[in-house]
């Protein structure tokens, strides 16, 4: 067995969807499982008795399903409140390149004014047993139209010797820490002033 986490990866891609003012009321995200888990989630699938691809969606439903307390691993602020989400639409499944993609949208419960106090979040798992990055140059877009004044930008981890000391314990998996994956997330940031 593996003595340090991550065990599992995820490049994730996201996009803010924004009302007509301006404002956001969602966050759109794409994963794409890494190789590993794609295949056993691809076996799993292929057993459903009516094929591959409604054996996808039931994998997948199940996921969202253990996601949901963990508020589908989001860490929304807006200023230094915590908003809640919950899941908006349907859950997407397809096979790109023998690797599953998963595609969903959270909406933001409560009403956020982008002008009057920056936006933040990061989508991370808190126990770290799996790692999730955007791609390297991915830039976070808009959906709908946004103030001229608004951008976006990721800010990576700075994990210190200590939390990669941690991240490498071999106890990890018996006594998961749901404090760790934070300390390993990039933080998205979007300023309207």
């Amino acid at each position: 067995s593996a003595a340090a986490h991550p065990h599992m990866w995820v490049d994730p891609e996201s996009r803010i969807l924004l009302h007509d003012v301006g404002n956001p009321f969602a966050i759109h995200q794409e994963w794409l499982f890494d190789d590993f888990f794609s295949t056993a989630l691809i076996q799993e699938a292929s057993l459903h008795p009516d094929g591959v691809e409604i054996g996808l969606q039931q994998e997948i439903a199940e996921i969202m399903t253990n996601l949901q307390p963990y508020d589908y691993f989001n860490l929304i602020k807006h200023g230094s409140d915590t908003l809640s989400v919950a899941l908006m639409g349907d859950v997407t499944a397809a096979i790109t390149e023998n690797r599953v993609r998963m595609g969903f949208t959270v909406a933001i419960k409560d009403p956020v004014d982008l002008v009057s106090q920056d936006l933040s979040y990061a989508i991370f798992d808190p126990t770290y047993y799996i790692e999730m990055f955007h791609a390297e140059g991915h830039t976070i877009a808009f959906e709908g139209e946004a103030p001229a004044s608004c951008g976006t930008w990721i800010e990576q981890p700075n994990p210190s010797a200590d939390a990669i000391a941690l991240s490498q314990s071999a106890t990890l998996d018996d006594k998961p820490d749901e404090t760790i994956g934070r300390l390993f997330a990039e933080t998205i940031h979007v300023k309207c002033r």
